[in-house]
């Protein structure tokens, strides 16, 4: 017995019984995927936060003539007031309460003059729609018949049957 060697010239072919198709334009195996992705900001983008607050005209002005008043006793709060601090309530109850003791005193000026913490809050960008193209593959042949290799951004020209 002879075996036929596939891949010899000399091997008759068969006819096909109609021609082949004309050959088509290439074309993505599929249509374009959308995919929603969370990207984190970079680290310099991060936003710097201040715990100051707003100062108001008038609790400004009460908070300097009580100190005006009391001779100084309530110079802690009228500066906590002045300065914005965010706990300028608690400075203004302990000097109140404890603002006759000089150490009550001296830890609520203390309190008052301490620099505001400064907060870092992470920004995130916004949901981004990102293109994500068909991963490299054989997929089917955009002129109809076989498959055809996709690497991924474009057709190869690998064919298989």
């Amino acid at each position: 017995m002879s075996q036929i060697d596939p891949y010899d010239p000399n091997r008759a072919q068969a006819v096909p019984s109609a021609p082949p198709a004309p050959p088509a334009a290439p074309a993505p195996p599929a249509p374009q995927q959308q995919q929603q992705v969370w990207a984190p900001a970079p680290v310099a983008g991060n936003a710097l936060v201040s715990d100051q607050r707003v100062v108001s005209g008038g609790v400004l002005a009460f908070a300097w003539i009580c100190a005006v008043l009391t001779a100084g006793y309530l110079l802690p709060w009228a500066i906590a007031a002045t300065r914005g601090r965010s706990n300028q309530a608690t400075i203004g109850l302990l000097n109140l309460l404890l603002g006759w003791s000089l150490i009550g005193w001296v830890v609520a000026l203390v309190m008052a003059c301490q620099s505001h913490s400064v907060l870092v809050v992470a920004n995130y960008a916004p949901v981004v729609n990102v293109y994500t193209a068909p991963a490299a593959g054989w997929y089917p042949a955009p002129s109809g018949y076989g498959q055809e290799y996709w690497n991924g951004a474009a057709w190869t020209g690998h064919r298989a049957p």
